[in-house]
């Protein structure tokens, strides 16, 4: 009996310890980074939609046009793809302004095989139960000889 009861002491003092241990995605503006670029690496739409507030909004450029999308929207489309891994690219990211309420990050999306880049600015707030969570990402996709770099050159 003093067997059994040690046993359960000890599984309870574990469970516990591990659920302790193990961070929330959304304690941290560093936890969501990681989260958002792991997400995109892996097409985890799920590791995504834990760091997304309700009315996050995606906004991108498509040659002279710019497009909007809701996070449900981005989430429907990423769950097609589950689990396709990015492959030939490398991602990082710089924290470009924060506060105690809201960052702005920068992850750099640069792919080996295609001739340019994709930046994503993403704005990160605290909510009202403490939380940080995605409420903008602007991705903006960079060609290396872009328009305006042909212009300054053809201009010179």
């Amino acid at each position: 009996m003093k067997l059994k009861a040690l046993v359960i002491l000890l599984l309870g003092t574990t469970i516990t310890n591990y659920v302790l241990a193990t961070e929330k995605p959304t304690a941290s503006h560093k936890s969501v980074i990681n989260y958002y670029m792991d997400s995109y690496m892996n097409s985890d739409y799920k590791k995504l939609k834990a760091v997304l507030s309700e009315d996050a909004v995606f906004t991108s450029n498509r040659d002279v046009r710019v497009i909007k999308h809701k996070a449900s929207e981005v989430l429907s489309e990423m769950k097609k793809n589950e689990g396709v891994v990015q492959r030939d690219c490398n991602i990082s990211s710089t924290i470009v302004s924060e506060s105690d309420a809201l960052v702005i990050a920068r992850i750099d999306i640069n792919y080996e095989l295609f001739d340019g880049a994709q930046q994503n600015f993403v704005i990160i707030e605290k909510n009202k139960d403490g939380e940080w969570k995605i409420s903008q990402v602007y991705k903006v996709f960079i060609s290396s000889e872009s328009e305006a770099r042909k212009l300054v050159s053809n201009s010179r």
